[in-house]
Order: C-alpha cells, then structure tokens, then sequence
C-alpha cells in the first residue's frame, strides 16, 4: 500500500536533532492554523552489518545498512519551485496537489539530482566534524526557525494521531505536541521485504527550504542503503 502521500508548507519554530536508537531529526512547523511536526529519518530500524565510529574517545557502533544516503542542493533550481510556491499552507494531500509536485527521485523529468552524489552519512558525530547528518540537517532548520523570510516543504507520509486508529508516538517531542505530522521524507520505493507494502512510484520525499528574500532554495534528499533505484511501474525492485 503506498504511502499517504502530501506535503506540508509552513514555518519551523523548534527542532530537535537525532539522539540515539531508530529516533528521528524532529522539526515542529506552524502550518496555517495548525502545529506540524516533521520526523525525518536519519537511521533505518532495519538491522545490518556493524560499523565502528570513533565518538569522543570511545567507539560508537551503527548498523551499516541502516545509515542513511543523502545529498544537499544548497542552490536547488527546478520548475517544481514555482507550483511549490502556490500551495496554501499547511498539509496539502496528494489528490489536491500538482501533479508535478509528486516526486520521483527516478522518474521526474527535468531530474531532482543526480543519484550517484547520494553519499552514505552517519546519524550522529559527537565529535562535531560536521560529518554527520544532524550536521548536514541542523544548520539550514536552525536558519529557517522563526524567521519570516523561511519557508520549509516537507514531503512524504501524513499522520493525524486523533484519527480512528492511530498509533501515537509514545513520546512527546514538544510541548504542545502536535498530533499531526508527515514522515518518510525520504525515497519511497525499491524496498523489499517487510517495507516492500510502501512502494510506489511518483511518491518520493524530500525536503526544502526556501529563503524568499534571496530567492534561495535549498533542497535536500535522503534515502536507504537497502533501497533499489531500480524499479518498476509500481515501484518494486527490478532484479
């Protein structure tokens, strides 16, 4: 079953980076009338092969395949700009959007990016070299925050937590908490097994940015080791 596709138009006004475990990058968004918040995943909670880090004088461990794949479009420049400016804000669903707003890291045309810039990025560096994806994440959220001048697009899955069943989030990542967010910012097909249910195609999430008084997009993309780009009609894996 593919994923419940939109996306959400509005202003950060608190962020939380990654900690520990399958947690995600946390961003609460004021969109229009109602409070957002944006769970990017920067860890899969799929299991792999180990990979030692070297945090603060010790050894930190993470899952090989489970860190994640991402690039970053400091000067991002597609027609989608346009159509993603005319949005209302707020959280837009798929059956109401452009169609040139449903994402296809594969399929859209002009292309998003280049695939093979994607580079392997580690949730977490204590060491605070930059090389890590809180790093990569938290600078253009902490610019964007309450400022007037900043407007985030956040692509991917919709939630509402008060919706008949729901599974909430056993945590409260801001106070007040809001019950409606979107998730899978990041590639959503060429999955298999357990996550194969969400493939599809024209679907993919993304994360944007823009600065309106230097008319700057910034434009970022994030997807899993274990993820084909090579895919079907349905966005299935192509052996």
């Amino acid at each position: 079953m593919p994923v419940n596709y939109g996306v959400l138009k509005g202003q950060v006004i608190n962020a939380i980076p990654y900690e520990k475990g399958a947690d995600h990058y946390q961003v609460e968004v004021q969109g229009g009338s109602d409070l957002y918040r944006i769970a990017i995943d920067v860890y899969s909670m799929l299991g792999g092969s180990k990979r030692h880090h070297p945090v603060s004088g010790q050894s930190d461990t993470f899952d090989m395949n489970r860190e994640v794949m991402y690039f970053r479009d400091e000067n991002f420049n597609h027609p989608i700009t346009t159509a993603m400016l005319n949005l209302a804000d707020g959280l837009t669903s798929k059956i109401n959007m452009d169609p040139l707003l449903c994402l296809d890291f594969i399929r859209t045309n002009p292309v998003l990016f280049d695939l093979s810039l994607m580079k392997v990025v580690q949730p977490k560096d204590e060491n605070g070299d930059g090389d890590d994806l809180n790093d990569d994440i938290d600078p253009w959220i902490q610019k964007a925050k309450n400022n007037p001048d900043a407007t985030v697009f956040a692509f991917g899955s919709s939630w509402d937590d008060n919706a008949p069943g729901a599974t909430p989030a056993p945590v409260d990542y801001f106070n007040p908490n809001p019950s409606l967010g979107i998730h899978d910012i990041h590639f959503n097909q060429g999955d298999s097994g357990s996550e194969e249910k969400a493939n599809g195609t024209y679907q993919d999430g993304a994360l944007y940015i823009h600065f309106a008084s230097t008319d700057q997009w910034v434009a970022q993309f994030f997807k899993f080791q274990n993820q084909s780009i090579k895919t079907d009609n349905s966005g299935n894996p192509i052996p």
